[in-house]
Parts: structure tokens; C-alpha cells; sequence
């Protein structure tokens, strides 16, 4: 079951979202829920911890589609968040709220297919987790909590979102583990997540914490490129 939530005021805009996130997903056979909102007031009176993506037009009356999400975030840092917008330029912005994709006005059909199976693959990536083991207790660990992994011999310490771990072992056994393109190695001591990635300067990754990231030099053209082709992906 994937949760839907839209969330925009122009009834036309509306009515033709709703209709294509019901066929992508039909013909994909998986069972969803769609809430509809008009607003993003009443989206935030309404909303729980649960919905799986949210698509949410930027240019709305009364709270935007960006101040919506900033509230949103304040309770949910999980669900996605798919704007929708006519201007480019609210794509910055969106770092601080960690928009997922932008869609550009008229919204295309095959965009928005992309968009939703690229996400809701992305879901099920996330929804991993992985086991360490600190000191003599095993810790449980969402792939999506997880912002970098460094590595100082066979010390292992692990930076996530709720906190910080420290396990023994190897990179090579935490990459082969998680298994995901979202992780880099991009550093000899360093697994980062892409995700947390705010922006690239000469040989060092900023994260959106402000934490800055060792990048190596023969790995540096491989993750600006994979980089800045993530930012470009979303904005279809």
C-alpha cells in the first residue's frame, strides 16, 4: 500500500494528477490511497506521519507550497515531496525542505510516470535497513537516516540522522551491505549518501548540516557529476 497526498488549489491541476498517479499506479498493480487538499492550511491541520509521497503545487493562496513543506518537515523528515511549480527557480530553495523532484507546468504525463516510479523505487530502497552491532547491542539502521559513513582502521563510525554509532569491521563489507547508488565511496575513509549533500567545493562535500566531507581526487569528477546530474533529474 503507498500512500498519496496531493495537495493543490487549481481544481484542473488537480483533477488531472489525481487521474494520472491513478493510472501509473493501476497499470504498475499497486494498491495506493490518494488525500486530496486544497490548500496547504488544511493540508497541515490535517496531516499525519504516514502518507509515503506528497505532490504539492508551489504557487498556492494563502501558505505556499514551500512554507507547507517547511511545516511538514517538522513532523515527518520521511515522506517525499514532489513540487510542482511553473518556476524553475524555487528549485534552491527546496534543499531545505529535501524535495525529492520538481515537475514543471503543464505537467507532462511521462514526467510525472517517471517521477513516481523513480520515487516509489527509491521507497522501497530507503525502507532498508541495516543491523551493526555497538558494543553488545545490535542497533537497527534506515539507509535513509544514514548521511556518512567513515572508516579510521577497523573502527566504524556511522552519522545518522538520530545520532551517531561506532561498530567494528570493514567500508568494503558496509558497502557490499547496503548496495545502494545513493551511496558513494568518496574517499578511502568516507561512504557518503548523496542525499545530504548541499553542495561541492574544491575536494569537499558540504552536507546539509554543514559537516564537511573529505572527497578524494580521483574521485572527485565522478561524484560532481553524479551530483549535479541529481539536481538535474529533479527538475523535469
Amino acid at each position: 500500500m503507498v500512500n498519496i497526498v496531493i495537495c493543490e488549489n487549481d481544481k484542473n491541476d488537480q483533477e488531472f494528477v489525481r487521474s494520472k498517479v491513478v493510472d501509473i499506479l493501476d497499470d504498475l498493480n499497486i494498491e495506493y490511497e490518494i488525500k486530496i487538499y486544497n490548500s496547504g492550511e488544511s493540508l497541515i491541520e490535517a496531516y499525519k506521519n504516514g502518507a509515503d509521497i506528497i505532490l504539492m503545487d508551489i504557487q498556492m493562496d494563502g501558505i505556499d507550497g514551500m512554507e507547507t513543506a517547511r511545516e511538514i518537515r517538522k513532523v515527518d523528515d520521511k515522506v517525499e515531496i514532489i513540487f510542482i511549480t511553473s518556476f524553475v527557480e524555487y528549485a534552491l530553495e527546496g534543499y531545505e525542505v529535501k524535495a525529492y523532484r520538481y515537475l514543471l507546468k503543464p505537467v507532462k504525463y511521462d514526467d510525472l510516470q517517471t517521477s513516481l516510479i523513480n520515487c516509489l523505487n527509491d521507497i522501497n530502497l530507503l525502507k532498508k535497513s541495516i543491523v551493526i552491532k555497538e558494543g553488545d547491542t545490535r542497533v537497527k539502521l534506515s539507509l535513509k537516516d544514514i548521511m556518512y559513513i567513515e572508516v579510521q582502521k577497523n573502527d566504524i563510525t556511522v552519522h545518522t540522522l538520530n545520532g551517531i554509532y561506532e561498530t567494528k569491521g570493514t567500508m568494503s563489507n558496509f558497502e557490499s551491505e547496503i548496495n545502494s547508488d545513493t551511496f558513494i565511496r568518496c574517499h578511502k575513509s568516507y561512504l557518503v549518501n548523496l542525499e545530504y549533500i548541499k553542495s561541492i567545493k574544491r575536494y569537499t562535500a558540504i552536507l546539509e548540516n554543514d559537516e564537511e566531507i573529505p572527497l578524494g581526487r580521483n574521485k572527485y569528477k565522478e561524484i560532481k557529476d553524479k551530483f549535479f546530474n541529481m539536481i538535474e533529474d529533479k527538475l523535469c
